[in-house]
Parts: structure tokens; sequence; C-alpha cells
């Protein structure tokens, strides 16, 4: 059991912020400065642990002096990727306080994004997960316009699981986990976000999604880094599917089972963009060509998602 702490006079809980470095984390700098910005009470934030696994010696001189700077800062280094969940659960082992704060490397939480979601976790203590509202920049081409229809039916879809209360799913782009929420992650794990939130859901807790703790991903600009990127994703919801007996509520699962609910919520959602249209057919085409990489993955058993490779900038 992790030491638990809390802030009596305002009712706050402790908590740590983790976050998995790799050799490609163009981003880890900015999110490095974003969290010195926040200045985040030290009697809440305990520990900033960094797993940095097959970093470069520039990546890794930045970490130390960030933890130089700030005696919260813990860096696990790993000299090569031994894959995202044994990273976690090094995170998990080390971690302090009553909640964790799990964030990509390759991701910017906006403005109190943090924040927002340790008030919406400590509010219910029936909640066990809270994940933000993925976003990303505008851009041109075809690609932007499939991952547009993507990822805006994908929080749609997370927002109507939420009033019904019977979401089961994360994404671990940025999301708070309640320590008596998690559980060890299984070896070659692919979606963490996925097993965490279907774990807790199985034991009683609640799922949440917040709109107003929006952050920023990195997304592919090639749709054959994008139909690589969705095999490995689909791959992983089959795997959380088999592991744990219940798929992960998400709008391209839901197509199975809530057919008619998932086509409304599509149909409402081109209706509001309907130059989103133009690009179904194809982003129907490169979901079934991912679809069917991934059954096929799962056929062989393979082995090659658990330390994947980043798609090009």
């Amino acid at each position: 059991m992790m030491p638990q702490y809390s802030d009596t006079r305002t009712g706050r809980s402790a908590f740590t912020i983790g976050i998995c470095a790799s050799d490609r984390s163009e981003n880890l700098p900015l999110l490095l400065e974003l969290l010195e910005s926040e200045r985040f009470n030290k009697d809440l934030l305990r520990r900033i642990i960094i797993v940095a696994s097959g970093c470069s010696l520039e990546t890794l001189a930045r970490l130390r002096e960030f933890a130089n700077r700030d005696r919260r800062v813990q860096i696990i280094e790993e000299s090569t990727r031994l894959g995202k969940s044994e990273a976690l659960n090094r995170i998990f082992e080390n971690r302090m306080g009553d909640f964790l704060v799990l964030v990509n490397s390759d991701a910017i939480p906006e403005g109190d994004a943090i924040n927002t979601l340790m008030e919406a976790i400590e509010s219910n203590p029936r909640v066990g997960v809270v994940s933000a509202s993925p976003f990303f920049p505008p851009s041109k081409g075809v690609v932007y316009r499939i991952l547009e229809l993507m990822w805006t039916l994908h929080n749609d879809w997370s927002l109507r699981l939420n009033h019904a209360g019977m979401n089961n799913h994360a994404s671990d782009e940025l999301m708070v986990v309640s320590s008596r929420a998690l559980s060890k992650l299984p070896e070659g794990i692919i979606n963490d976000g996925a097993y965490i939130a279907g774990t807790a859901f199985l034991k009683g807790f609640m799922i949440k999604f917040s709109e107003k703790a929006r952050v920023q991903i990195d997304v592919p600009t090639r749709l054959t880094d994008l139909i690589q990127q969705r095999r490995r994703i689909l791959f992983g919801h089959f795997q959380v599917w088999k592991w744990l007996g219940q798929s992960p509520r998400t709008a391209e699962l839901m197509l199975l089972s809530a057919p008619t609910l998932t086509l409304g919520l599509l149909i409402r959602r081109i209706a509001q963009s309907p130059r989103l249209l133009q690009v179904l057919p194809i982003a129907l085409i490169s979901e079934s060509a991912a679809l069917v990489l991934a059954a096929k993955d799962i056929i062989t058993s393979t082995k090659q998602h658990r330390v994947w490779s980043r798609y090009k900038a």
C-alpha cells in the first residue's frame, strides 16, 4: 500500500504524475516546461516519475537537469525499450498519494487540464478513472479530415457513455486513476488506458470522460502511418477483450454491438461538419484494412506491437 496524503485544510488529495518517455519524445521538453509552470501545491504533487526507455543522451541530460531543479522528480532509466506496460508498472510501484495522473510524453495538457481531472475524480469516491478530451491543431489534407472524423466521434461517444454511466474505456493520452482502482498491467499489454479503465470498471468503479480537460495529441500525417497506428490500437482492444472478457466500449467496437446508436452519432457528426462526408469512404476503407491486419496479428499471436515503431513526423 502506497503512503496516502491529503491537505486537511482544502480537502484535496495528494497525487503523482507518471510519464513514459521513449527514444522519440519530441514534445517532452514542452511537457516538462508545462509541468514546471503549473506550480502544483508541493503538499499535493508528491512525485513526478519519468521512465526513460531507450532515450538519447540529449534527452537524458534534459531529464536529469529537470530532476535537479525539482526534488519531486524521479527518473527511472532503461537502456532499451521494454514496452509501455513494463514502464507503467514501475511507475505504479513508485507512486505516492491517492491518485496517479498519467500523461503521454508526446501529449500537451491544455491550460488547467490536470487540475480539472483531479477535481473531477475527487468529487466522487465511486469514480476510478477520468480521462481528458484529445484534440490536435487544425491542418489540411485527407488524413487530417479522417482523424478529425475519428476523434470527434470518439469524444462524442465517450460523452454519451459518460451520461449513461456505461463507460469502461479511457484514453491514455491524459488520465487520472484512483490508487484504489489500479491493477498491475499484464506483460505486453498494448492499450494501457483501455486495460486500466476496464479493470477499474469490473471492480465497480465509474469511468468518466472530461470535456473540459483538453489534451493536445500527436497524430500521423500519412495514411500508411494511420493504418499502422489503428492496426496496433485495434489489436490492443482485442487483447483487452480477451483478457477481461469485456470489450472496450469505443465507437469502432460498439458499431458491432450497438450499430444503430453508433451510426446515429456518426450521422449527427457529419451533419454538423458536412465536409467530413468526403473522407468517409477512405476512412472506412483504411479502418477495414487496419481491422484485417489486427485480426491477422491476433490469430498469429504476434508480439510486434509490444514495442512499436513511431511514425515519422
